[in-house]
């Protein structure tokens, strides 16, 4: 291997290493949302179980991802006012 060849790879890799730090905080953010809306969407399930009837739909599931366990709660208070 050549000097042009070790310093392509040295320069792709902190490339790479770049790349991988900027997209962490959102990629951290999103993984964040998708386990509490999964997380939401057992318990609204368990809820369903026990006889609150809330739907599990794409609404609910962003609710319930977002703003987690107050916001599932919510819809199970809502639920049982609507």
């Amino acid at each position: 291997m050549g000097s042009v060849s070790i310093l392509s790879v040295m320069l792709l890799v902190c490339l790479g290493i770049l790349i991988l730090t900027a997209l962490a905080k959102p990629l951290k953010l999103l993984f964040r949302i998708l386990v509490s809306a999964a997380g939401g969407g057992a318990l609204i399930w368990v809820c369903g179980k026990l006889g609150l009837a809330v739907g599990i739909n794409a609404v609910t599931l962003v609710i319930a991802g977002i703003l987690g366990l107050p916001g599932v709660l919510g819809l199970i208070a809502l639920s049982a006012f609507l």
